[in-house]
């Protein structure tokens, strides 16, 4: 039996494991937490963080989330979901948690990995003949270098850090983005702190749970037909039409979602109109605005500013733009870093580009870098989906038995993709070039055609162009494949190569 390592166990890394013990295989998870869950994990989770898609979108394609969660589930409920899908699935026995990899190295054939276990400092050496990595986009907080920062009296803490709202009650408050943490913060913030400034270099588009506080978000985001308005790496014919005779509907299209949103959150109004067309940002970045967030900067209870620290003197945040504000505790909700620094150099530099971007033949392998695969590195809208579908692809890969294109086709594919990341769409290249979104159902429909499975749960090519997601689907199309994975008696390393 191959020995299968999983390093972390966020929700990629628990799709992963499932999917290779149900295949036959001997799975041990890595985990340098205290409990599953990854971003969801208490101790990473500020306070009141929810979902940004509905319950049934964010749920496994056989595990649904409870009925009694609300369409927009917290945090606590996520990660308790999780939980219940790692116990369900027997996969807790085989997670370590409080353990971290230190070095992972391939010798003789074998994927060796340096573990240290945090509490005691106890170290062990483990030896894999595969490696699936899902460490995941979120995992090294972003903290900026402010000029002065040492002499600020408060906390200096990244918006993960934000567990409990004790931590801004009665501070002045100060928060730096306009990403989905930054906004929920200084929403959280507005209620309980005499005083909440948000700070942001560029206003950015949000959508609501409601467009015109009547349709839910996922008719409008989540299906075939809304994927279709973006200009996409490869085009059905639907697309091509759209991208040239119908480019004016695809214009009509997105200026009237923008005067919709302009309209509902007064936007003229928070002085937070951004400059730049909203279907150029839509990603995984694509934040759901907090309910009262504009409300609140209309109101002035979040002062809102278009500027960026200059340096810091004491309690005094200077600006760039000649004012100065005071504050008692500074939150960045500045994103994360995505890095590999446990990989050895060797296969690092295949997979890492020299502008930090993810080299991954359908985000998920290298054909340079043998049993070695990445689940996690294609969020998305729904990375719940669009990671166990990788999990799945990753088994097969594993047993040799995907259709992939030859190992020439592979590199062309790779270099056509980082190219077009840089030219074409440079919001693709947010997230270290490991998002998918908004092209989602490309990206799932490439790796279901890879497992030689069909791609839509029926043959009525209108409902499934128009529907939004439905993860159930995948429940049906991947049952078709289950009796097919079944591991190899011996273990046999996978390149391109071998596989084409």
């Amino acid at each position: 039996m191959q020995h299968i390592g999983i390093i972390g166990a966020g929700l990629s890394g628990l799709a992963t494991a499932k999917t290779f013990l149900r295949g036959g295989y001997r799975v041990t998870l890595i985990e340098k937490a205290a409990g599953i869950g990854g971003v969801w994990e208490k101790s990473r989770s500020y306070h009141g963080v929810a979902t940004q898609t509905t319950r049934d979108e964010y749920a496994f394609s056989d595990f649904p989330m409870p009925k009694d969660y609300p369409l927009w589930p917290s945090g606590a409920q996520v990660q308790q979901y999780l939980q219940s899908y790692a116990d369900h699935f027997g996969i807790t026995p085989h997670i370590r948690f409080n353990t971290a990899v230190s070095w992972l190295r391939r010798e003789d054939g074998s994927w060796l990995a340096d573990i240290t276990h945090l509490p005691s400092g106890n170290t062990d050496t483990l030896s894999f003949d595969f490696v699936a990595v899902c460490t995941g986009t979120f995992s090294t907080p972003s903290i900026p270098s402010f000029p002065g920062a040492e002499t600020f009296p408060g906390k200096i803490l990244h918006s993960s850090m934000v567990s409990d709202p004790a931590i801004l009650k009665g501070k002045r408050v100060a928060v730096v983005g306009f990403a989905k943490s930054a906004t929920d913060v200084a929403n959280l913030a507005a209620d309980i702190a005499p005083e909440c400034h948000l700070l942001f270099r560029k206003a950015q588009w949000k959508v609501p749970r409601y467009f015109g506080n009547l349709i839910n978000m996922r008719y409008l985001l989540f299906s075939r037909f809304s994927e279709a308005f973006f200009n996409a790496p490869y085009k059905t014919p639907f697309q091509k039409f759209l991208h040239t005779m119908g480019k004016p509907m695809v214009w009509m299209q997105w200026r009237g979602l923008e005067l919709l949103l302009k309209k509902q959150f007064s936007l003229k109004a928070c002085n937070m109109l951004p400059t730049h067309k909203i279907e150029d940002q839509i990603s995984c970045s694509l934040g759901v605005a907090p309910e009262g967030f504009y409300k609140k900067v209309k109101n002035g209870s979040i002062r809102a500013q278009q500027t960026e620290i200059e340096a810091i003197d004491g309690s005094t945040l200077h600006l760039r733009n000649g004012q100065s504000i005071q504050a008692d505790i500074l939150v960045c909700g500045t994103g994360f870093r995505q890095s590999l620094s446990f990989l050895d150099m060797e296969h690092r530099r295949h997979i890492i580009g020299e502008q930090g971007h993810f080299q991954l033949f359908r985000n998920i392998l290298h054909p340079e870098v043998p049993n070695l695969g990445f689940v996690g590195y294609n969020s998305s809208l729904f990375t719940t989906l669009t990671s166990e579908i990788a999990a799945n692809w990753l088994l097969r890969y594993a047993q040799g038995g995907l259709r992939l294109p030859a190992p020439d086709q592979i590199r062309d594919d790779m270099a056509y993709m980082n190219n077009w990341r840089k030219t074409g769409r440079p919001i693709a290249g947010e997230f270290s070039g490991t998002c998918v979104a908004p092209f989602n159902f490309m990206h799932l429909d490439q790796l279901m055609r890879d497992m030689g499975l069909r791609a839509t749960a029926t043959r009525w090519a209108p409902y499934e162009f128009f529907k939004p997601i439905n993860p159930k689907d995948y429940r049906i199309l991947l049952a078709d494949s289950a009796q097919k994975e079944q591991p190899q008696s011996q273990p046999a390393a996978r390149s391109a190569d071998a596989i084409a």
